[in-house]
């Protein structure tokens, strides 16, 4: 097993969550050496459906082998300068097989669970997790993981909610692959960003985009799930990567205007007004206050 290579990569400040989740077949030597350098913030060695069935017991073994070289070669780092290391695992008895083959290495940061919705299987699985061991990310792919998000979302140890649209999809009888432009699953999209607030998790990770030669469709299709609640995006290739980084990054100009915001909050506080307006002319808030906390990390 090839020891990953290690390059800092800038991340997200503190407190901030992934702006890029990079999927990595965990059966693929080549993919897995390289997926270090691709800038993500967190890594998730694809253990389902990126792996044949005949290459599931292989693709677990180097997914093990994997996550104790990265946390060597990420030893002498700080924590903040590795991406943070995912495993999306399989269904069922095989998959709660996964998770303790993993959990044992005790290098790993999460578990994505495919297709999740209520029931014995995430019963099971999330009583094989000791409590902070490992986080977890639900992939809701079906019109039942949907509607059982009420019962799911808040379960120990869930961080992310994470749409599989082409699941999803087939499983809602629709078009299979409307273009990158589609907002024909808004809907649920919005469903599962309410879900992620409602239950304070970390964040809802934009789903997938197949189109991986048109960087430019990505980067739209990016700001316009941004502008509905997602906080990162979900990749399979490491060219959308990059564009994740930014649209999902705090742009420096808006994490200023937040800090001044702020200040001005903090003084105007002090000298006893409540309701004022920034130096545009808005009226300022508590929403806009607590957006402005959550951008910079500011908690007084």
């Amino acid at each position: 097993m090839p020891v990953p290579e290690s390059v800092p990569t800038p991340l997200p400040a503190p407190g901030q969550p992934p702006r890029s989740h990079l999927y990595v077949p965990a059966d693929q030597p080549r993919f897995l050496r390289a997926a270090p350098r691709s800038g993500a913030d967190a890594l998730i060695l694809d253990l389902e459906d990126a792996v044949a069935p005949a290459r599931k017991d292989a693709a677990r073994a180097a997914a093990v082998a994997f996550a104790v070289a990265f946390a060597v070669a990420f030893a002498e780092e700080s924590a903040a300068d590795g991406p943070e290391l995912w495993v999306r695992i399989n269904e069922g008895a095989r998959g709660r097989d996964d998770a303790r083959a993993l959990m044992a290495t005790g290098r790993v940061d999460g578990l994505w669970v495919p297709k999740a919705t209520a029931g014995a299987d995430l019963d099971e699985l999330i009583g094989l997790v000791p409590d902070g061991a490992v986080a977890l990310g639900l992939l809701i792919e079906s019109a039942t993981g949907l509607l059982s998000l009420g019962a799911t979302a808040g379960r120990p140890g869930v961080r992310h909610l994470q749409l599989g649209e082409v699941d999803l999809r087939a499983d809602l009888r629709m078009t299979p692959d409307p273009g990158p432009g589609d907002n024909l699953l808004d809907w649920a999209r919005g469903l599962t960003v309410a879900h992620t607030a409602a239950h304070g998790l970390l964040s809802a990770v934009a789903p997938v985009s197949v189109h991986t030669s048109d960087p430019e469709a990505f980067r739209a299709s990016s700001v316009r799930l941004r502008a509905l609640g997602f906080q990162g995006r979900a990749c399979i290739h490491p060219v959308q990567v990059a564009v994740a980084n930014e649209v999902f990054g705090v742009d420096p100009g808006e994490l200023a205007d937040a800090h001044a915001l702020l200040d001005l909050f903090e003084h105007r506080i002090g000298a006893g007004s409540g309701v004022f307006r920034d130096s545009a002319g808005a009226m300022v808030d508590a929403a806009t206050v607590r957006r402005a906390r959550e951008l910079t990390g500011r908690t007084g």
